[in-house]
Order: structure tokens, then C-alpha cells, then sequence
């Protein structure tokens, strides 16, 4: 009778940790989901068909024109083929363009870019203006963004525009190097 018992016992003892394994054993699943995304980049990106202005020997208190003839436009308001750069907006967005200039950079007496068209001693004032605007609205650059063009369409909007800078006196005879930044945002 032992024996039959513990057969009995070992027989239930299997029979329970079999019964364990199927009921433990977690179950696996035998496919997959996959979800697949697809995004579109927003980008912003310019092109500013001149980057020049070599303009030379200046003399105080005299205007000059950045301009297709390097002279004020005879137009009035501007039209395209008065202007000299082209604004091209090559991004994927609408977009607003912003311009701001920066004191100039000499060996000696830079000049400071005056903002309210009466330049003094070793200090410069420079206009910008676009298609459509003439002599008397074009606005004063400064040492801060200001926008330049509103809402250029994206991958193929243009703009043209011009410049003039008036000089005021010199004190030192050094050459002067000065820079306007455009800067393409996000229309909102």
C-alpha cells in the first residue's frame, strides 16, 4: 500500500506541475502591426540675387543708389525694372522676410548706421524699398529686424528690391565695411 500511495502521490504531483506549465506559460502572438508614418518637411529657405555693393571713393553728406542704374529710380512707385536684387523664396512655406543692418567695420572711425536720415560725423543712413514703393515711403534701415516682405508665396515668390545710403562727414579715411542681413521666417 506505500508503494501504491506514493505512486498515487507522484502520479498527482506530475499531473499538477503539468497542469501548472500550460496554465503559467504566457501565450505568444504569432503576427505583427505595423503602422507606418509619413511627415512632410516645413523648410525655409532664400536666395538674395545680389550680395554686392562695391561702391568706391564716397563724399560726405552725397546719396547713392543701389538701384538696376545705380541712380533714384525715375518710376513712381517702383516697378521690377528699377530694382536691383531679386528676394526669391525657396522654401517649402509661406514665408515674411525681415531686414536689419549693422554698424560698419573699419580699421579705424567706422561709421554707425544712423536711423533717422540725418547722418552726422562718421555715420551712414541707408533706405531700402521694394516693388511698388517710391522715394518718399522707403524706410530707414536699423540695427533690428523690420519686415521687408510680407507673405512671399513658397517655391516660386519673388520680390525685388533697392537701397541708398547717404553719407555724412568723415573723420578718418579708413575703408568701411558694412553688411544687411535678410532673414526668412515662418508667415503666422
Amino acid at each position: 500500500m506505500k508503494k501504491n500511495g506514493l505512486r498515487n502521490l507522484l502520479a498527482t504531483l506530475v499531473s499538477l506541475v503539468t497542469l501548472l506549465v500550460f496554465c503559467v506559460t504566457p501565450a505568444y502572438a504569432l503576427s505583427t502591426a505595423d503602422v507606418t508614418i509619413t511627415a512632410t518637411p516645413e523648410w525655409l529657405s532664400m536666395t538674395n540675387s545680389v550680395d554686392n555693393w562695391t561702391m568706391g571713393s564716397v563724399a560726405e553728406a552725397t546719396t547713392y543708389w543701389w538701384s538696376a542704374t545705380g541712380a533714384q529710380p525715375a518710376s513712381n512707385p517702383f516697378n521690377a525694372g528699377d530694382m536691383l536684387s531679386t528676394i526669391s523664396n525657396l522654401g517649402s512655406v509661406l514665408s515674411d522676410v525681415k531686414i536689419h543692418g549693422h554698424n560698419f567695420t573699419a580699421a579705424g572711425g567706422a561709421w554707425a548706421l544712423d536711423v533717422d536720415g540725418s547722418p552726422g560725423a562718421d555715420n551712414v543712413s541707408i533706405k531700402y524699398g521694394i516693388t511698388g514703393e517710391n522715394v518718399t515711403t522707403m524706410h530707414y534701415l536699423t540695427l533690428s529686424d523690420v519686415e521687408i516682405v510680407d507673405s512671399i508665396a513658397a517655391t516660386v515668390g519673388t520680390m525685388k528690391w533697392c537701397m541708398n545710403l547717404l553719407t555724412g562727414t568723415f573723420t578718418a579715411g579708413s575703408n568701411q565695411t558694412g553688411v544687411v542681413t535678410l532673414n526668412i521666417f515662418k508667415h503666422v
